[in-house]
This record gives C-alpha cells, structure tokens and sequence, in this order.
C-alpha cells in the first residue's frame, strides 16, 4: 500500500466506533480530550496498519481491507483509542477508566482478543488472526512486534495474584508463534523468535530462537513458587537423568497410562547432583506389553515431575524387551 493512509478517513472511523460504543453522557466528559485523543490513537493506528500491509502476505498489501475486515485489526484499533483515555487525567475517580475498560471489551467482543488498556504496546505492532489471545494489564511489549492467536502474555498465578510487575516485557521485533504462553515478569529480548505452544517463565536473551523441546508435567507437593528444571533421554543403552535432581530421587518408568513398568529394573550407573544414569535391565515377571509412548517419573521430598516421552525411552525399552509393544495415538 506504498504507506499511504487516508487519515481523515482513519479520523472518522475512530470516532464513529467511539460514538457507538460509548454513551452520549460519556462522550459529553469525553469532550475536551476528544482532538487530541482522536489524532495520537490515529497516529498510532495507522503505523499498525501499514506495519500489517507490509508483513501479512494475505491482506496483499491492502491496507483498506484489513481496516474493514480483518477482526484482529479490530482489538488492536479499540485498544488504541482505550490506552490514550485510560491515561487522560482523571476528572472524577474511574470516568476516563471505565470508558477505556468499555472499549476494550468492544474490542474483545469484536475480535476475540483481550487488551488491557494500561498495557504498554510499542509502534507497528501486528496481532495477527488473533482469536484467543490475551495482553495482561501490566505487559510491555516494544516495537515492531508480532503476535499470533491464542497467545497469553500473562501472570503466572491463576487467582489472586499481586499487584505491581506480574505481565512479561518484550523488547523490540519479537515474534510469539501461535498457542504460547509468557507468563510473569519475564524480560524478553530484542528479536526473539517464540515458537508456537512454547511456554516462557524465565528470561530470553536478545536474538534467541525458542522451540518445544519436551513436554513436562510438574506436580509439586509444596507451596514454594521454585520451578524445577529437568530433562531425561535414553542414549547408548542407558537413561540419563539431568538438571536438579540428586541421588535421593526416585525414578520409574511409566506406561502410555502412566502405570509403572514393574518389568524392568533401573541400575543407577551415575549419582551425581544433576545426572543420574541407569542401565536398564529386563525382569521376568510375566508383565503385559508395554502401552507407547513411555513416560518418567521422578520423584523427591520438594517435588514430583512427570517427563513426557523423553527422547529415546521407548526406544530403548521396546529394544531391551525384544517386543513389539502395542502404540497407542497414532
């Protein structure tokens, strides 16, 4: 589209979306503000829109499409215009915020994507086929930033979180792929690449590219907020164990239905703080065939983790059985 934006046609759009979704009474406080309100969200919503040309092959470069059709255009428009009201100063406690909350909602019914008003989002930010994602109140993100669907940039807790930094900040030309979660306040650096379903709960580097590597479920029997790094794989016919484990830790093989393997016995090789190695041997006592794929558990006094399908596991137990056990999804 060359950058080319009619604005006076961005003006009127803006301002009709806030006459329909706000009251008169509310448009009368809003008054005042309304000039210098409808050019700095414009300002801000054209750059958006030009940065979506540009970068989404499908719109062709049309940026009049995307303003008419394209629904998560919508929540990144309506939460434009509800960052600059939700920062006007406040004539009487709450009006310029309940009006900013309204808007926002507008822009979740519209689109299905949530923005908190107070969040900070830098110039040329991108939310693309943004259903399902969710921007928490006190997130930052930098410039030249693009976000897929069903992306969380939230809090860590579920229920009663506290107040102050609990939202991620990313810096500038960071990508977060489709379904992954950021949760806390976490720093992402500049041009960071997040895959899609990854889930971010410590600090990235500037230029790093995250991806899914293994799936773990955590299962903690404390209170404490300490996340647990672990990580196994089989190689050269023996199980590795590593990250923060320590020769008090128990470890089993579980089935497809994470029913312990009581067939196999494993023989620690090496106990030391951070890796455990086993050699895994066959017992005989008539057990059924093992269900794919094979899971691990290890459990301590401060934790109980289940690794799912670790690299190499199923591999290594099908070999040591001498049997085809049955597969299970696929």
């Amino acid at each position: 589209m060359g950058g080319f934006i009619d604005m006076q046609q961005l003006h009127d759009e803006l301002l009709t979306h806030l006459i329909q979704t706000l009251t008169p009474a509310q448009m009368k406080q809003l008054e005042p503000h309304l000039a210098p309100l409808i050019q700095n969200a414009a300002q801000a919503v054209a750059e958006d829109l030009i940065a979506y040309a540009y970068r989404d092959p499908a719109s062709r470069g049309r940026g009049e499409l995307i303003l008419e059709s394209y629904a998560s255009f919508k929540a990144v428009l309506f939460y434009r215009l509800a960052h600059v009201v939700w920062n006007l100063p406040e004539a009487s406690p709450g009006v310029f915020t309940r009006m900013a909350l309204k808007l926002s909602n507008q822009g979740k019914i519209l689109s299905g994507a949530e923005i908190h008003p107070a969040a900070r989002i830098g110039r040329r930010f991108v939310l693309d086929h943004g259903y399902g994602t969710v921007i928490g109140e006190t997130c930052e993100i930098g410039n030249d930033c693009y976000v897929l669907c069903g992306v969380t940039l939230g809090a860590r807790g579920i229920a009663n979180n506290p107040d102050g930094k609990r939202h991620p900040r990313l810096g500038n030309n960071v990508e977060v792929g489709a379904g992954a979660r950021v949760l806390g306040y976490v720093q992402i650096g500049d041009n960071v690449f997040i895959s899609p379903s990854c889930v971010i709960t410590q600090d990235v580097p500037a230029g790093t590219k995250v991806k899914v590597v293994n799936q773990i479920q955590l299962q903690k029997n404390d209170e404490s907020d300490h996340s647990n790094y672990l990580g196994a794989f089989a190689m050269d016919e023996r199980l590795h164990v590593v990250g923060e484990v320590n020769a008090g830790h128990k470890v089993t093989v579980l089935d497809a239905d994470f029913h312990p393997l009581q067939g196999l016995m494993l023989e620690p090789t090496v106990k030391e703080r951070h890796h455990l190695q086993f050699r895994l041997r066959r017992l005989d006592v008539g057990e059924q065939l093992p269900r794919l794929p094979l899971n691990l558990k290890v459990c301590g006094p401060e934790f109980e983790i289940t690794l799912l399908s670790p690299p190499g596991l199923s591999a290594l137990v099908r070999h040591l059985l001498q049997a085809s056990p049955l597969i299970v999804g696929g």
